[in-house]
Order: structure tokens, then C-alpha cells, then sequence
């Protein structure tokens, strides 16, 4: 069973689109980070399915999780200065 928030293939590669992410060449399968190439996914536009890196998948293994109504800044000296200079 899907949640709510699941995104479809199709979604997460226009998502990711509009995050920056490129194609590698304009007739390719496989979207590419800006800044790192390593990090990459295939799209199998017929099946419906992305299929990551390694080094992406190691990427995101990083990632931690923080429910919606929680600052995006964890450390809080991070959350002082981010506060800070919002002031400004």
C-alpha cells in the first residue's frame, strides 16, 4: 500500500527537475546531480521505476529524517545563526 506522500516515477523525476537536477545528454535515461556526476538515477520511463547509484544510495543513508513542523536546522547554534540572520 502506497502512503499519501509517494511520488510515482514520473513525479520524482519532475521533482527533481525542478531541484536542478539535469539530464545527462537530451536523448538519455539518466538524471544527473549538478554538482556530482556519481550521483545519478536511471529512469525506465515504460516500467515506471528509478534506479539509483550506489553512491547515491550511500548519499542518502545519510539523510535524517525530521517530521514537518521541526526547524530544518538541527544543531541549535545552526538554528541561532539561522534565526540571526533572518533578522537582518
Amino acid at each position: 500500500m502506497k502512503s499519501k506522500d509517494s511520488l510515482s516515477a514520473e513525479q520524482q523525476v519532475l521533482a527533481m527537475l525542478d531541484r536542478g537536477w539535469r539530464w545527462r545528454d537530451p536523448l538519455s535515461s539518466v538524471l544527473v546531480h549538478p554538482q556530482d556526476y556519481s550521483l545519478f538515477v536511471v529512469y525506465d520511463q515504460q516500467a515506471g521505476t528509478l534506479t539509483c547509484s550506489a553512491e547515491l544510495l550511500k548519499a542518502l543513508e545519510l539523510v535524517i529524517p525530521t517530521p514537518p513542523h521541526q526547524s530544518r536546522y538541527y544543531w541549535p547554534d545552526e538554528q541561532r545563526a539561522y534565526l540571526r540572520s533572518k533578522r537582518r
